[in-house]
């Protein structure tokens, strides 16, 4: 007989002071904060197992992230492979490193302990929801949520690729092909053991780049709005997770109207599919890690000062690249699987996954719902696939990843989703 399996969901509040250090040094900052920054997660414990997701908002953190949150949950017995951490990548969010790989549009935003004291709320977070941990049944569904979500990388008849960002009108002439879009929302649904609706997973890929009139403030964009309108029509919690971000843009980029349309739009879909299921299940839980050797490339040194040349983005990611991975070939890529039952698995993959890969590891994947996590991460950057590289565009300049990486990564994360379908060893 399956253990009970329990959960329990909670949120904290993860906005910087405008009063920070750095440095060193205390200073106050000129940001504004148009709303909060919250980890969202959802804590899961069945026998002596236990696993979290975690949506945060957050534009990258770095691939040592889980170890930093497991630094403060000594006694637990929670190791860094349960984590599965989703940032929302909202691109009006500090960083705590020079790396990140996106044009940086004010020095007050990069903030050393940002991450470390993230860590440390996010773990406080935990050891709070498992202080209250419920009996729980689960199901899963799957919708659309057209228009709200797009490719910004269109082919040219030339095999190249022209980038169509969010303020750019859309090509008319019909040679040009947009490269696809995945609008599948993926909604985890959890009721309490009497069948009261008791929180959600909702699960979409689309950079959160709404609110581009706030650069160099910090909003949480359209994520917020999607928890907002469960909180607000359903009264229950839902942990936001990216899925396939990687050239997957908001339709629209108006400011924070823009932001609160697509959010709400995508939130009101998610409820739907929320409300067209039913838990009936206990699911078994379980986890499953690997790290895959992936090869990364070898780039030369750009100068030192590159660090602080916030607009020239392609130079500074370099220069990190260059000071990580100059003495190695390949990176040490972790793998996190959490799996409930037979039916449904969740794939936490480091950077910034391209729709193809997310399509064809659910193609390849032995559960009939699959759920990937991108984990935006300076270390990765994106993960393009290898045509990707010979058409080339924005994001085979801001990766760590060679064209036979992705390959690597997709056969790795199949093979992890199937050993944690095989049966158990008798």
């Amino acid at each position: 007989m399956t253990e009970p399996l329990l959960a329990a969901f909670t949120e904290v509040d993860i906005t910087p002071a405008v009063e920070t250090t750095q440095n060193g040094t205390r200073r106050r900052r000129s940001f504004t904060v148009h709303d909060p920054l919250m980890a969202r997660l959802c804590v899961l414990r069945q026998g002596g197992q236990t696993a979290i997701v975690a949506g945060i908002d957050a534009f990258e953190l770095g691939v040592g992230f889980e170890e930093r949150v497991c630094a403060h949950l000594a006694g637990t017995g929670i190791g860094s492979d349960a984590l599965l951490v989703s940032p929302s990548h909202v691109g009006m969010s500090p960083i705590s490193h020079y790396g990140a790989y996106i044009i940086v549009f004010a020095q007050d935003l990069i903030i050393d302990d940002f991450e470390a004291e993230c860590a440390r709320r996010v773990a406080a977070g935990i050891r709070e929801a498992l202080a209250r941990l419920t009996p729980v049944r689960v199901s899963v569904g799957v919708g659309r949520a057209p228009e709200l979500t797009r490719n910004r990388r269109w082919l040219k008849p030339d095999g190249t690729v022209e980038m169509v960002g969010l303020a750019s009108a859309l090509p008319t002439d019909p040679a040009w092909r947009e490269q696809g879009s995945d609008d599948a929302v993926r909604v985890v649904r959890f009721d309490n053991v009497d069948g009261a609706q008791f929180g959600a997973l909702v699960n979409f890929g689309c950079h959160a780049l709404c609110s581009d009139d706030r650069y160099g403030d910090i909003t949480a964009d359209y994520p917020q709005h999607v928890a907002g309108v469960f909180r607000a029509v359903a009264g229950i919690p839902v942990v936001f997770t990216q899925g396939s971000i990687g050239e997957q843009i908001p339709t629209e980029a108006a400011g924070a109207s823009s932001a609160r349309r697509i959010g709400r739009a995508l939130g009101a879909r998610a409820l739907y599919v929320f409300e067209q299921i039913a838990p009936d299940t206990t699911p078994a839980l379980g986890l499953h890690y690997a790290e895959a050797a992936v090869p990364v490339r070898q780039v030369a040194a750009e100068p030192e000062a590159m660090r602080a040349d916030l607009r020239n983005s392609r130079a500074r990611y370099r220069r990190y690249l260059y000071e990580r991975y100059r003495e190695r070939t390949s990176l040490a890529y972790p793998i996190r699987v959490l799996t409930l039952g037979g039916d449904l698995a969740l794939v936490a993959l480091p950077g910034e996954v391209f729709h193809e890969t997310v399509l064809a590891i659910q193609a390849a994947s032995p559960y009939a719902h699959t759920l990937v996590l991108s984990r935006a991460a300076r270390e990765v950057g994106y993960v393009p696939g290898p045509a990707a590289f010979a058409q080339g565009g924005m994001e085979p300049a801001l990766t760590s990843l060679v064209p036979g990486s992705e390959p690597v990564i997709r056969r790795s994360a199949v093979d992890c989703l199937r050993q944690g379908s095989a049966p158990a060893a008798v």
